[in-house]
């Protein structure tokens, strides 16, 4: 009788056991899928934009879905090519999005430059808090064919010159006295919006017809209908006529120029003809350079040159004393006879 109450009282051990781990297990798998996130590719999206003759420009976008209730950890794309004939590596670029809620889809852009010749194997990695999760692949071919963006429709409306600052430097001779000139470029796009632009500003001295300084300057998204302003600063010499000329750069060459005149040369001394007879005088200007500067810009101040050392008397100036005494001695002897 004893030895069937221990044996029921085993069985009843086990059976306790046995309940007691199915259902941790069942707990556990359903906090498990619950914390769990599930991320997939959902679609590759690939467009190209022609840069020009020889480039082109694709723009990978990737869908992920995180069908999981938890959200992801920190996601990254990497976007790589291959060459389609020789399978080299051509060029990749890796994109972070963050983290992905738990039934959230998000997208992420990645962008890469390729020649515009034979076809190419994409591969789209997604890594998540620094560990390869997943793999997709693309081809594309033909992307000779893509023909180079349409010309930018701009207007250079106005440009406006101030000076920012007056600079003045101290050589063996004179001081030379430097202006900072603050440009201001306003550009209309009549048409859709862009981007890629640059403005390359150019200084020329209106006598020498030499460029005295220049300044490249990229000028961003353009959006369509507007007029965006866009500023360079170019460091010429005072008391000369520049022509401030601008050229407007996309995809390798210029769509759009423009020019404007800064006179300096009123605030210098100047040698003038009058009268019928050609009768030159010298007139100093009746304002300074400085009267234009905007209140509170700097003006510098002077650095003086270095004073040569005197040198020591020499051979040079022996000679000289004794070529001077014999010259004397041969008017003293004149006078005497």
């Amino acid at each position: 009788m004893q030895g069937k109450k221990l044996a029921i009282a085993t069985v009843a051990v086990v059976f306790a056991f046995l309940v007691l781990i199915a259902l941790v297990a069942t707990i556990g798998s359903g906090l498990k899928s619950y914390e769990r996130s599930e991320i997939a590719i959902a679609d590759i999206d690939i467009s190209a934009e022609a840069l020009g003759i020889a480039d082109v420009l694709l723009n990978v976008t990737t869908y992920l879905d995180n069908s999981g209730d938890a959200k992801s950890g920190e996601i990254e794309i990497l976007v790589k090519a291959y060459d389609a004939d020789t399978n080299l590596l051509v060029t990749s670029n890796k994109t972070g999005i963050g983290e992905i809620g738990g039934r959230e889809t998000k997208s992420v852009n990645t962008y890469l430059k390729l020649p515009k010749e034979g076809g190419y194997r994409l591969q789209i990695v997604v890594f998540e808090d620094g560990k390869g999760i997943l793999r997709g692949e693309r081809k594309i071919y033909g992307l000779s064919r893509l023909e180079p963006p349409a010309v930018a429709k701009i207007s250079v409306r106005e440009l406006d010159f101030f000076i920012e600052a007056v600079e003045v430097e101290s050589g063996r001779e004179k001081e030379k006295e430097y202006a900072i000139v603050n440009t201001t470029l306003y550009i209309d796009n009549l048409g859709k919006d862009v981007g890629g632009l640059r403005a390359l500003i150019k200084a020329r001295d209106n006598e020498t017809r030499l460029i005295a300084d220049k300044s490249w300057r990229d000028l961003g998204l353009l959006e369509e209908g507007t007029t965006s302003l866009h500023y360079a600063e170019l460091r010429v010499l005072n008391g000369r006529d520049y022509i401030f000329e601008i050229q407007i750069w996309q995809s390798g060459r210029i769509i759009k120029e423009s020019s404007g005149m800064v006179i300096l040369s009123p605030f210098v001394n100047r040698t003038v003809v009058v009268e019928a007879k050609e009768k030159t005088m010298e007139i100093s200007p009746k304002v300074e350079i400085s009267d234009f500067i905007r209140p509170g810009a700097p003006v510098t101040t002077p650095v003086p040159y270095p004073t040569p050392v005197p040198k020591a008397p020499g051979f040079e100036t022996l000679s000289a004393a004794f070529a001077l005494f014999i010259t004397f001695v041969l008017l003293l002897k004149k006078r005497r006879s």
